[in-house]
């Protein structure tokens, strides 16, 4: 379709040319110089990548061209001016909360030493960096506290055998709720919904000795637009979903915690936080 409207486009120059110079090569060479100058407006300069289209002209940013998102990302975001001589690298943010009884909103902090309790197997942002969020997962996890353990089997969905059959089935109510993310005073998802994070595999746990069918993709999805975390200023995330009188979702296991993951893909940026 670009190819029909730039060939009508010269045809009707190059007329127009001619009929007031009668000279077909001043007319073809106007003609050209027209259409390669509407051919601007079409089709995006490439970068030498091919494939999706990233970026929007005046940003003071790079138009990229890619096949791949996550390159795409980085070269979109590494021309930023406010992130000019910093490092930026792929990296991901572990946010943890306990599920506790008759509690139905559940916070996150995000930062290093935020908060009395930080558990051994998150990963939170330094004060002085910044993190653009990419990808996110909302994930369960059941977590041995008692004998300090950190290596809980992260879910995508409520596996009877892991969270046992009573909280299993109430701890799907989490997935009908959504996820609430603000940036110092602007709400950046007001209700993003969890169904969206729901993956059950076709094949799953069914015994302490096999696990559930999925890969490191399971789960995650596209955050669109991304959203930036910045060590110098407020951010707040949580997840609100809808309980009822007798929900169990916590665990009935001494020693044990029903945990809700909030596992964020994307680029680090080192020494990129706006007090730095």
């Amino acid at each position: 379709m670009k190819t029909v409207k730039l060939l009508v486009s010269f045809l009707a120059v190059f007329a127009m040319a001619y009929l007031i110079t009668a000279d077909p090569a001043a007319a073809a060479f106007i003609g050209g110089a027209a259409t390669w100058s509407i051919s601007q407006n079409y089709i995006p300069l490439p970068t030498g990548i091919l494939g999706s289209y990233v970026g929007a002209a005046g940003e003071g940013k790079i138009s990229v061209i890619s096949s791949e998102r996550d390159r795409a990302t980085y070269e979109h975001n590494k021309t930023d001016p406010m992130y000019a001589g910093r490092e930026m690298t792929q990296s991901y943010l572990r946010l943890e909360s306990t599920i506790v009884q008759g509690k139905n909103i559940l916070t996150f902090k995000a930062f290093e030493g935020d908060g009395t309790t930080v558990y051994p197997t998150e990963k939170r942002l330094d004060r002085n960096d910044a993190f653009i969020i990419d990808k996110i997962a909302v994930m369960l996890v059941k977590q041995d506290v008692a004998n300090l353990k950190t290596n809980g089997e992260l879910s995508t969905y409520p596996n009877q055998t892991i969270f046992g059959a009573t909280a299993a089935a109430d701890l799907f109510s989490i997935y009908m709720g959504d996820l609430r993310i603000s940036i110092g005073r602007s709400k950046k998802l007001v209700a993003l919904d969890l169904l969206r994070f729901l993956t059950i595999p076709q094949t799953q746990k069914s015994a302490s000795t096999n696990y559930d069918q999925k890969d490191y993709k399971a789960g995650f999805v596209n955050l669109t637009p991304q959203i930036r975390l910045d060590g110098s200023g407020t951010n707040e995330l949580e997840i609100q979903f809808p309980a009822f009188v007798g929900w169990a979702g916590h665990s009935a296991t001494s020693g044990t915690e029903h945990r809700v993951v909030l596992y964020l893909r994307g680029l680090l940026v080192t020494g990129g936080s706006m007090n730095m």
